[in-house]
Parts: structure tokens; sequence; C-alpha cells
């Protein structure tokens, strides 16, 4: 059923009433941009697969809403991208991202990757920006400054272990800032570019 053929919201109906045979057809149309959007993101066609599998066991669970829901492609597309986010969670460049905020600089000159690395600093700028004072200092002695636990303390007239934890709080508050701008997906799309020149 494609084209014309194929009625969306009369299929979506369908699966919401149990209908195993309209699930295969709604499966067999959007398997393939699902399928086309975990690869770009992930790099490894297993994981693209299963993350396919992963996404329609979702839709089959969700059946009874279906017909709510307006725009199913971008509904679709939502599911696969937060899923193909939480498989690069794992990977290991990306996790290097997650753990220190930092995004190396890029591999190349190329304008995608300036564009990419500029719009990740900049979310993080305004992280940092919107971090209450103490948090603030203390990051940006520690990361553009370069000092060293004792020498924040000593500037800052505090204890060491109060750096510690202004570090630690300024970190946790950046990181759920990023996260809430999906700014780490930008972090998964620059290693993204960067597998691609690794295959030229």
């Amino acid at each position: 059923m494609k084209g014309s053929q194929y009625n969306e919201r009369e299929i979506v109906a369908r699966i919401a009433k149990g209908d195993e045979s309209a699930f295969a057809v709604f499966f067999r149309h959007h398997y393939q941009k699902i399928y086309e959007v975990g690869l770009m993101l992930t790099q490894t066609e297993s994981v693209a697969e299963e993350l396919v599998q992963d996404v329609f066991v979702k839709v089959w669970k969700q059946q009874a809403q279906l017909p709510e829901i307006m725009d199913i492609p971008s509904w679709l597309f939502i599911i696969a991208r937060n899923d193909a986010y939480k498989a690069l969670r794992r990977s290991t460049r990306l996790k290097v991202v997650l753990d220190t905020l930092e995004l190396p600089m890029p591999v190349s000159n190329e304008t995608d990757e300036q564009i990419i690395y500029r719009n990740y600093h900049e979310l993080v700028n305004k992280a940092v920006s919107q971090l209450p004072i103490r948090q603030q200092t203390a990051w940006r002695l520690s990361r553009e400054e370069g000092l060293k636990r004792e020498e924040i303390a000593a500037r800052m007239q505090i204890r060491p272990d109060t750096v510690k934890e202004h570090l630690s709080l300024a970190v946790k508050n950046i990181r759920g800032f990023l996260e809430s701008h999906d700014a780490f997906l930008i972090g998964a799309e620059l290693i993204f570019v960067w597998s691609l020149h690794s295959l030229n």
C-alpha cells in the first residue's frame, strides 16, 4: 500500500483497534525512513536495525493513542532520534563529551564542522552565564584560566572542598541545560561528520 493507496489515518485507526495486518502495512511504509535516521545518527547498521525494532515496539504499545497523534512521521522521527541519542550516549567518543562537557576541535576546516563546533560552545557559554555566580566563577577559573582547585580556593577565598562542590554543581547544571537543548546531539552530529572523514 503505497502512494495514494496508503491512508495514514485509516491505518492508524485500525492499529488502535489491534489490527496486526494494518500494523504490518504501517511498518513497511515507515521502516526505511526510520532506519535511515538510525543509520545516519549511529553509523552502525546493526544498531539502526535494533532502533527500528524498538521504535515499532513502542508504537504497538501505544496503539490506543495513535489516532490522537496528528503528525505521525514527526512523532516517529522524535522516537527514533531519542533512541539513537541513547545509543550514542553509550559510545566512547560521545561519552567523553558527556563527561567533560568539552567538544574537541574539528578535525578539518570544513564549514559544517566549524558551525557544529561553534553552536555547541555557544550553548555551553549560555549555560555557564546562567549559573549562580559562585559556580560560574569557579567554572571559569578552572576551564578558562586553567587554575587548580587550591588556586581557585585562594582566588575565591574559600575552602578547596567548597570549590569542588561548586564545580560539581556547575557541571550538573550545565549538563542539564545542554540536555534540555539537545546539545549532545550536536556533539553526536560532529562525531558523525568525523566518521564520514574516516571513510574518505
